[in-house]
């Protein structure tokens, strides 16, 4: 097995020459993620709906509404998880083939194939303040490519 301390610079030149492929599969890890987040919410809105319905004595509405929308929540949130575990699979698939290339372990090649992910980087905890300069940002540069507001 490789020594991937003495070997850091192959580690480099193997995952710079891969980067494009590196980063369509980061790319689809984070819009599965926002499809996972977005049937999450769906759902939840449903559930809420629900709860409001059965509060009130609503209880032909709630029957309805389970079938017809909660129903369609949970569909479109287990298609999305699908999504996501088919990314993450491809996600490990590259690591292996980058740990083949290196001869060494997956456990070796991973933490090295990991650094490189944006969607693996832990989420920040912004202030308010940096939140509203990050959403402020973000709508210019929609409304500079001629894009609606994302709200």
């Amino acid at each position: 097995m490789a020594d991937l301390k003495t070997n850091s610079a192959d580690v480099d030149a193997i995952l710079t020459a891969r980067a494009a492929e590196l980063e369509a599969i980061d790319d689809t890890l984070i819009c599965e993620t926002v499809g996972v987040a977005q049937a999450a919410d769906d759902l939840r809105k449903s559930l809420d709906a629900l709860d409001g319905l059965l509060d009130a004595r609503e209880f032909e509405k709630a029957a309805a509404l389970g079938y017809r929308d909660i129903a369609s929540a949970f569909i479109f949130l287990q298609r999305t998880l699908g999504g996501l575990q088919s990314a993450d699979l491809s996600r490990h698939e590259f690591t292996s083939t980058i740990a083949q290339a290196l001869q060494c372990a997956f456990e070796d090649a991973e933490p090295h194939v990991t650094a490189r992910f944006q969607c693996l980087k832990p989420k920040p905890n912004l202030a308010d303040e940096e939140r509203a300069a990050i959403k402020a940002e973000f709508e210019a540069r929609i409304r500079k490519m001629g894009l609606n507001s994302p709200e």
